[in-house]
């Protein structure tokens, strides 16, 4: 499995793209050639995330590691453990035509090797490409001890309902309060999901598997939990969060709260209580709250109306943990700014208001809700673990 800080990449700041396209402020080269066809393979770029989604789909991933640790396999090896390509003779060919752009992008290893084939009666010696995993890609193989891979979370973000959205983009800059999810399903995000119960797996999937690796990362660098003995999770879809956290801390009674069609299809866990609601119209008591990736979804106004909820349900001294991740103050070329920037757009995409936020932004929301003290806690690459003191 890769470390923290390579997890924290999936969201689009690693090898995969930085090296695909050389850009360059000169319209000419040294020899008088023009920079077009690298300029126009901007425009490509979704090749890569498709052809990352077609190789999550054929489960290409798992595949390859089933060959043993460090494993180097063909496309023909791989399509021949595909039942569903057995009867396609050009299976393998194609397959091949995927994993070279994967490789090409640091995605898969890719190595060349020299194998005989038996040509018209002729023994030939072709080249053939070799396969295996990396950083990144490990991280799309189920672990072994509890089966948790990124896959669901790349799943949601890539699937045609999420996005249609983003064809509907330049609407946020042509029309005031357009939300281009809302253009292109006639929906909010979040009713759609209420009304499909396909799309509320996939959402509830991906933001399930992206917590647990998430909250492995916070308890290695977060204390906070060790003096809690009760917890309530607002916005916390089917309760994984919490889980794990109880889990981790069984003296913490947990509490989940969502929305009745999320809570409808939540497992049960040991020590967790799963509450029906709406966070917006009132949040229960709670000595203790946590908002994970919650408060990314709206505007400042929503924010700060449930924060206010979130305060008149807290005693004295109690706190809300808020998880995001950061915007940093100076953007650049690095971990960081690609794993809150890359977000947000997809949030400008998908919800009203929906936006990553720098550390004095969320303070400000917070001191607006009426809370004395923010205490900012880095945990990898971004993350933070915010604490909002009542």
């Amino acid at each position: 499995m890769a470390t923290n800080g390579e997890i924290f990449n999936t969201y689009g700041h690693n090898r995969q793209t930085a090296t695909v396209t050389k850009i360059t402020a000169s319209n000419e080269s040294s020899n008088g050639v023009c920079y077009l066809s690298e300029t126009a393979n901007l425009g490509k770029l979704i090749c890569i995330p498709m052809a990352l989604r077609a190789a999550m789909e054929l489960n290409v991933f798992q595949l390859i590691s089933k060959f043993g640790t460090d494993a180097k396999v063909s496309a023909s090896e791989i399509a021949s453990k595909m039942p569903n390509a057995k009867n396609n003779p050009e299976a393998a060919m194609y397959l091949d035509r995927i994993l070279r752009l994967l490789g090409a992008s640091s995605i898969l290893s890719v190595s060349t090797t020299k194998k005989s084939i038996n040509r018209g009666g002729d023994d030939v010696v072709v080249h053939e490409k070799l396969y295996g995993l990396t950083n990144s890609s490990c991280c799309l193989v189920p672990r072994q001890e509890d089966g948790v891979s990124l896959v669901e979370e790349l799943l949601f973000t890539s699937d045609k309902v999420v996005v249609d959205s983003f064809f509907k983009l330049k609407c946020v800059v042509e029309e005031k309060d357009s939300v281009p999810f809302e253009v292109a399903h006639g929906a909010k995000i979040f009713e759609y999901a209420a009304t499909e119960p396909r799309m509320n797996q996939v959402f509830n999937d991906g933001m399930a598997v992206f917590s647990i690796v998430v909250f492995e990362a916070v308890f290695r660098f977060y204390d906070g939990f060790l003096d809690m003995k009760e917890l309530l999770d607002v916005g916390g879809g089917i309760g994984t969060s919490v889980s794990k956290i109880v889990a981790k801390y069984p003296l913490i009674r947990g509490v989940n709260f969502d929305l009745p069609h999320v809570i409808s299809v939540a497992p049960q866990y040991p020590g967790v209580e799963h509450v029906a609601g709406d966070m917006f119209e009132e949040v229960p008591k709670g000595q203790n709250m946590l908002l994970k990736w919650v408060l990314h979804d709206w505007g400042d106004e929503r924010c700060v109306k449930l924060l206010k909820n979130c305060w008149n349900s807290l005693p004295v001294g109690g706190k809300v943990l808020i998880i995001e991740f950061v915007l940093p103050n100076e953007l650049g070329n690095n971990a960081e700014s690609f794993n809150a920037l890359i977000p947000d757009l997809l949030l400008m995409a998908l919800n009203p208001g929906g936006k990553e936020r720098t550390i004095s932004e969320y303070d400000d929301l917070g001191k607006a809700a009426g809370f004395i003290k923010t205490i900012p806690i880095p945990i990898s690459n971004g993350l933070h673990v915010i604490e909002f003191h009542k």
